[in-house]
């Protein structure tokens, strides 16, 4: 059994647990971050894809699509719309051109500092309402995260 103190992970339902926990955050992140997001004329995907690009350097249109799981019309709205706002530029990859490279602007950089600190608010808000130290065991965390948003989904 891989069990640590307190928490109901079993070998038997592990992988599908940490899968369920992660799933239920996930959600619950974009539905809470969205209109603050929004506030910035951001969506969470726009987000992702901003934080994406300024932490690994410039990647092709497929990479940001196949490392963010979406799919290639999404992909494309997204860097269309960011490229509106002036947040990311592509240009033609001089060694195919069927590939786009997308490169965060410094407008975009100028950005980053926002998403991070909705990010981290959100995350902060979870670990302070659970009483968890940052230091905690992961899938403790998880767990317990995942328990107060059903909670809070109830009510």
């Amino acid at each position: 059994m891989i069990q640590e103190e307190g928490t109901r992970l079993t070998l038997h339902t592990f992988p599908g647990d940490l899968a369920q926990c992660f799933s239920i955050i996930h959600r619950a992140f974009q539905r809470d971050t969205q209109p603050l997001y929004k506030a910035i004329d951001l969506n969470v995907t726009n987000a992702y894809i901003l934080l994406l690009l300024d932490q690994q350097g410039e990647r092709s249109q497929n990479e940001l699509a196949r490392t963010l799981v979406i799919n290639k019309g999404q992909i494309t709205r997204e860097i269309k719309r960011l490229s509106e706002l002036g947040y990311v530029s592509q240009t033609q990859s001089l060694d195919n051109r069927t590939t786009n490279v997308i490169r965060i602007t410094d407008a975009g950089l100028k950005v980053v500092p926002k998403i991070v600190d909705i990010r981290n608010a959100w995350w902060q808000e979870r670990l302070n309402r659970n009483h968890v130290d940052v230091n905690a065991p992961f899938a403790e965390t998880l767990e317990k995260i995942m328990d107060e948003l059903i909670v809070r989904n109830k009510a």
